[in-house]
């Protein structure tokens, strides 16, 4: 086997060891939706402290088209977030983007009558 292939086979061997096994694992997260005058709110969870905190959320009103965006915030320590919004019927959700190990993550809808 000439050297060049040999080498070619022993660096790529080497740079699959070195790579870590949760490089593309993203952890999991979860946002939580829920009502409160004068605002929505809610959390979003995971089993890391930093993929709660300092995360973005985005407040969206279901539609015909591109859904709306009605606002967004960033969480506390504790992932809690409150979007204000002027409030009429229909179907609202809230999503979080991927951010670094932080898996994105889009709630349940949310039905306001």
């Amino acid at each position: 086997m000439p050297i060049n292939r040999c080498l070619l086979i022993a660096v790529s061997i080497f740079v699959v060891l070195l790579l870590p096994a949760s490089a593309s694992a993203a952890t999991a997260s979860k946002v939580v939706i829920s009502f409160k005058l004068p605002a929505f709110n809610g959390t979003v969870q995971s089993s890391k402290a930093a993929c709660k905190k300092n995360r973005t959320v985005k407040l969206y009103r279901v539609k015909g088209g591109p859904d709306k965006l009605l606002g967004t915030d960033k969480t506390n320590k504790k992932g809690k977030w409150l979007i204000p919004a002027k409030l009429k019927s229909g179907d609202y959700y809230a999503k979080t983007p991927k951010r670094g190990a932080c898996a994105a993550d889009k709630s349940g809808i949310l039905p306001v009558a």
